[in-house]
């Protein structure tokens, strides 16, 4: 089945857009979700157009693709809830949080050294959750390559963490 994208988006895009918002309470984040449903729905109908029997099944499929990357990013969100959100309860626990925040703060100095080129593999794999498939594939970098330099981007940055910590310490 071929779709009328421009028709298929100008009808179903609001009620998508509404339902990310309501499950994520976030409009930035719901129109960022919106996007990669549309990306998902582009690229699953140009891989098999004959998997969508109609226009309703595509919708089906896209606003639950939606609903799943909505609830997804809220369940990420809720995870990464910053510490100070919580007051602590105990000293023990008031000094993990602090060394906590000192290990996010080294690891934030230590990315920011990376070369620009790591950096990305290093966001598009742990930030965006990418495999190394989906990165081979739209940077055309054999799955292997991509393997080997990741494996000795995080050795250097466990190296770096370390001497860090103990620049730290000393």
């Amino acid at each position: 089945m071929q779709l009328a994208w421009e028709a298929f988006l100008r009808r179903y895009r609001p009620m998508a857009h509404a339902l990310a918002q309501g499950l994520t309470g976030e409009p930035d984040e719901s129109e960022d979700i919106v996007q990669q449903a549309t990306y998902a729905l582009f690229r699953a109908h140009r891989e098999d157009a004959e998997r969508f029997e109609s226009a309703q099944h595509a919708r089906n499929w896209f606003l639950r693709t939606v609903r799943n990357l909505a609830l997804q990013s809220r369940r990420d969100r809720s995870r990464l809830r910053r510490l100070e959100d919580e007051p602590p309860t105990s000293p023990d626990e008031e000094r993990a949080r602090a060394e906590v925040e000192a290990r996010q703060l080294a690891l934030t100095t230590v990315l920011r050294e990376l070369d620009p080129h790591d950096r990305e593999l290093v966001a598009r794999r742990f930030l965006r959750k990418e495999t190394l498939a989906q990165v081979s594939e739209s940077t055309g970098v054999p799955i292997s390559t991509l393997h080997s330099r990741e494996r000795a981007i995080l050795g250097r940055l466990r190296t770096r963490l370390e001497r860090h910590e103990q620049e730290g310490t000393a």
